[in-house]
């Protein structure tokens, strides 16, 4: 093969392509390209603040941070009142620790807000047993007890108000006080 062949059949075959519009697809593959890398760029950003915000220890929602006293539990279709003496409530620590008294019982763990709510996790409780009749009682002990690890709630929030359903409960709640984090205990790994 001739030295001086390859230039020229490389410009003839430049010159077939470009009748044969071969050379407009490449155009449009490197605008594409262009366009995809720019598009990238400016969302990487974005979606970077994305996964550090979800990534946090501190738990945001409007729940978070407070006390919440059961002042009534939803079950079957009847709805029970519960006494405030009975102390039945819920806490939720921005730094997403959970607790939550039965009157009986105290319920401790994590929890990780959600869309629409929260899920628990690392849940253990105090082992003290109940042998009375009290309704109120028996009720905030099973809707407490319903809290099971990996276990979702749905939460709606109205100003002082939250209303948590979690299997087959719903427990209406006041805003009582602020809930502070709660420090992890030297040697636990926490």
């Amino acid at each position: 093969m001739d030295p001086g062949e390859g230039p020229q059949r490389l410009t003839a075959m430049n010159r077939l392509y470009r009748r044969q519009g071969v050379v407009w697809p490449m155009r449009r593959r490197a605008w594409f390209l262009a366009l995809a890398s720019a598009c990238t760029l400016l969302m990487s950003p974005a979606l970077a603040a994305c996964g550090s915000a979800t990534s946090a220890k501190r738990v945001t929602s409007g729940f978070t941070g407070y006390v919440w006293q059961v002042v009534a539990i939803s079950h079957d279709g009847r709805v029970t009142s519960i006494p405030e003496r009975l102390q039945v409530a819920l806490r939720f620590s921005p730094g997403g620790q959970f607790g939550a008294n039965d009157s009986v019982n105290f319920h401790s763990g994590t929890y990780r807000a959600t869309g629409d709510g929260f899920t628990t996790s690392d849940l253990s409780s105090t082992g003290v047993g109940y042998a009375g009749h009290d309704p109120a009682v028996l009720l905030a002990v099973n809707a407490i007890g319903s809290f099971g690890s990996g276990l979702h709630a749905t939460v709606q929030l109205t100003a002082d108000r939250l209303v948590v359903s979690v299997s087959s409960y719903t427990l209406t709640c006041q805003r009582r006080g602020r809930q502070a984090d709660v420090p992890v205990p030297g040697g636990t790994g926490g």
